[in-house]
């Protein structure tokens, strides 16, 4: 990348606001001024020209001003974005929308996505934990009738499985109860994935002369670790896109809702694009230029991404998807302010 003087990175500064302002091409005499340099004009027009043989800006039409390239969004991201920090009731005001969705996960997950969309104006994302890599904490069965048992597992984050199970005739509460705490000491801690294995080869092994409650009681946890261990994603904001002239395009906005709709590969972008970065651990900034999985129609798009959850452990992940020139001064620190908000709401519950 080329290096850039004082008043070439004054000029370029100018413009990026200016057209992020007003997704327009900029002119030399709108950024005379603004400036604080005191050109001229022409002298303005020789500096843009500057910029122009070095990549950070285009000119769409001969008459036209100029407009910034993916290498000048790049450069002023990384050249020190000045954030718009949120303040202590905005926090407060998203800590209480979250909680409003009351104890169940998904809906606390849908809940964020939906706040990213409203306070971003733009597509939000939020993908839920995969439940095969979750640690069990805790198992109970409740005896619905004669023959049918209810089985809850608790997953460490706040993840519920609820599953309807038959069962023996005469199981009563305090049976059920010895194979909740049997399941519970031997499982506790160890992830879905691991338990669903080890439950396995328990039953498996026909050397193992098992108890019956031992028996019933694996049989029971067989039944309710069986289940679909994906993700889901939660994508909100749709009506957003029309507002932005980069979608005057039909086919362009056809190819973004396409791709909204393709669930898996969403989830493969944000996994790939998902990386901790050094100035701000765990947000992510990715450029549509950036991804060769974006189709060509949509290198005009930005994602900021970041996890949940620890850092070393996340549970998942959370996005937001617009024009290149969002308002990154805004959105970032938003985005950051409500994955710190579920990060702490799982601690404190789960």
């Amino acid at each position: 990348m080329h290096a850039l003087t004082p008043r070439e990175h004054e000029v370029l500064k100018i413009i990026m606001e200016d057209y992020i302002s007003t997704a327009q091409p900029v002119g030399s005499r709108a950024v005379s001024k603004r400036s604080g340099l005191k050109l001229s004009p022409a002298s303005m027009r020789n500096v843009m020209a500057d910029l122009t043989d070095k990549g950070f800006l285009e000119q769409p039409h001969t008459s036209a001003g100029r407009v910034p390239t993916s290498q000048a969004f790049r450069f002023y991201l990384d050249s020190g974005l000045p954030p718009r920090p949120v303040d202590d009731d905005a926090r407060q005001q998203i800590q209480s929308a979250i909680l409003s969705s009351g104890l169940d996960l998904h809906r606390m997950l849908h809940q964020a996505s939906r706040l990213m969309a409203g306070l971003s104006q733009q597509v939000s994302m939020v993908i839920t934990p995969g439940l095969q890599d979750t640690r069990w904490k805790e198992i109970d069965f409740v005896r619905v009738k004669a023959g049918l048992v209810l089985a809850v597992l608790v997953l460490d984050g706040g993840e519920v499985c609820n599953k309807l199970l038959p069962a023996e005739d005469d199981l009563g509460a305090d049976e059920l109860r010895r194979f909740a705490n049997f399941l519970n000491d031997t499982y506790r801690g160890k992830t879905l994935g691991e338990a669903r294995s080890l439950i396995r080869k328990e039953l498996a092994d026909a050397r193992r002369q098992l108890s019956k409650l031992c028996h019933s009681a694996l049989l029971l946890a067989k039944e309710t670790t069986d289940q679909p261990a994906g993700r889901d994603v939660f994508v909100d904001g749709a009506a957003n896109i029309p507002r932005h002239a980069e979608f005057a395009d039909i086919e362009r906005l056809r190819e973004l809702l396409s791709l909204l709709e393709e669930r898996s590969r969403l989830l493969d972008i944000l996994d790939k694009i998902l990386v901790t970065d050094a100035h701000a651990p765990g947000l992510r900034i990715t450029l549509g230029q950036e991804e060769q999985d974006l189709g060509e129609g949509l290198k005009s798009l930005s994602v900021i991404s970041t996890t949940y959850g620890d850092h070393a452990t996340p549970r998942g992940s959370l996005a937001i998807i617009g024009p290149m020139r969002m308002d990154y001064a805004s959105i970032v620190p938003m985005v950051d302010t409500i994955a710190q908000t579920l990060t702490s709401l799982l601690k404190a519950r789960f």
